[in-house]
């Protein structure tokens, strides 16, 4: 548990004790919590691969879930915690055990909230903050942060992005320009009312509350670019492994309809990278202008840039989702060999992760007769 705290991925692990211990005796904390219950906002959520010997604790084992885990202590993780996976069969149970509910109201706005954050792909706090606006919750800024590991790994590629820009000030470039892009950047990442960027919201014309929700569109659409690209080199190689794998048992028919499922999870990869790259391009082509001295499409497009998180999010949490996935269970240079009965549970859920995502139902369901879709739409509609 401390490791994950040190080193785990922000789309995988919704660290709570690290908000408590930052946030927690913040105004905004108390007054806008994301659980009602005080335990379980201490709790650390993980996105999880569910292991051999757990499928025992579900009437019908999904092939990933969330796991909940409360720390004995949320100030030393090392001590461990008690822990219980969303969807299995004692699930209500334990859940107001372990939250110590005294009102039924508030155990049920839980586990709704845990629901919602369950069907979620990742705990992308971009997509989280937005898909929870939708639903009608408003929890404080603090719990939508990007892990302290996510930030040293995008550092330098932020430091690149912001160099842009200072080089508009440093005509020369050089090692100042580099200093300053590294000093801006870590402040973007980590303090969205630092003083040292008092230019950049002089320049963009925003108050002050439309100055850190703008910070925070640019933070998102950062990480996604960062994201996109640690990611798309990986794909080649993924999409070829789907279309590899070797099942034992089920016979002929379990291999015309594993390979059947495999080429529409290839095309769905395919729709969800197109479409992220396209959503991508417009951040790009504002911050650009940016870049070349004209403000005004920038603001606008930092407004109006949280409107598109649930788009990109969901394609590239879905992405993520089965990439990672597929390295846990196929680690380098294994067999890919799988047993069929669990390889049709994994590509069913991979199918219904990725068909899930706006921008492959939209591209499936709207693309046209006419469109490369339609194969697609004619392939699903047999396998129904």
């Amino acid at each position: 548990m401390s490791l994950i705290r040190e080193s785990g991925s922000t789309a995988r692990v919704l660290n709570l004790p690290l908000v408590f211990e930052r946030f927690g005796g913040a105004e905004e904390y108390t007054s806008a919590p994301l659980f009602q219950s005080q335990v379980l906002n201490k709790a650390l959520l993980l996105k999880h691969v569910v292991r051999p010997h757990e499928r025992c604790l579900f009437c019908i084992a999904p092939a990933s879930t969330t796991k909940i885990i409360v720390p004995f202590d949320p100030a030393d993780l090392r001590l461990g915690g008690r822990t219980i996976l969303v969807g299995e069969s004692n699930f209500p149970r334990e859940l107001k055990a372990v939250g110590r509910y005294a009102q039924d109201e508030a155990l049920r706005a839980d586990t709704e909230l845990i629901e919602l954050l369950d069907s979620l792909p990742s705990f992308d706090p971009f997509l989280m903050r937005e898909r929870l606006r939708q639903s009608g919750r408003n929890p404080a800024r603090c719990y939508f942060d990007l892990s302290q590991a996510d930030i040293a790994r995008m550092r330098e590629f932020v430091a690149r992005e912001i160099e842009q820009l200072v080089s508009l000030a440093y005509v020369n470039g050089g090692a100042s320009a580099r200093e300053l892009s590294t000093k801006l950047a870590d402040k973007l990442m980590t303090d969205e009312t630092a003083k040292a960027l008092d230019p950049l919201r002089t320049t963009l014309r925003l108050s002050e509350d439309e100055y850190r929700e703008g910070v925070f569109a640019w933070k998102g659409f950062l990480y996604y670019e960062w994201l996109h690209r640690e990611l798309q080199p990986r794909l080649a190689g993924l999409t070829a492994d789907l279309r590899s794998l070797r099942l034992i048992g089920g016979g002929r028919e379990a291999r015309w309809q594993i390979d059947d499922v495999s080429q529409r999870l290839v095309e769905f990869l395919d729709l969800a990278a197109k479409g992220v790259r396209g959503a991508l391009l417009a951040y790009a082509n504002s911050f650009g202008a940016l870049t070349r001295g004209q403000s005004s499409d920038f603001r606008d497009f930092l407004l109006n840039a949280p409107k598109m998180f649930v788009t990109i999010g969901e394609a590239l949490g879905a992405i993520m989702h089965i990439e990672s996935f597929w390295r846990f269970r196929f680690p380098p240079g294994s067999a890919l060999t799988m047993q069929a009965d669990e390889a049709f549970d994994m590509y069913g859920d991979f199918e219904g992760t990725l068909g899930g995502a706006k921008i492959v139902a939209d591209a499936v369901t709207f693309g046209g007769d006419a469109s490369p879709y339609s194969a697609i739409r004619s392939r699903l509609s047999r396998s129904a």
